[in-house]
């Protein structure tokens, strides 16, 4: 995932919380482009690009959803 091309993973995400509008403000302004650089970004950020106070906390949730998946899936991979 975070190998991943493109950012078709951020639209999922944000799709899977009603919060698609502002996928080409969190890649472009906030450079967003893994999920580790969410680690960067401030609930300051998201509102200087318009996003209000329910949306960050479904937006931080996800977030949290989705690195718990990967990190379950991670202990899968064998490293060779």
């Amino acid at each position: 995932m975070q190998g991943e091309e493109g950012t078709e993973w951020l639209l999922e995400l944000l799709t899977d919380v009603q919060l698609q509008q502002y996928l080409l403000r969190i890649r472009d302004e906030l450079n967003v482009t893994r999920l580790s650089h969410f680690d960067y970004v401030k609930n300051e950020d998201l509102e200087k690009i318009g996003m209000g106070r329910p949306g960050q906390r479904r937006l931080w949730e996800a977030v949290k959803r989705r690195r718990a998946l990967y990190k379950r899936k991670s202990w899968m991979i064998p490293w060779y």
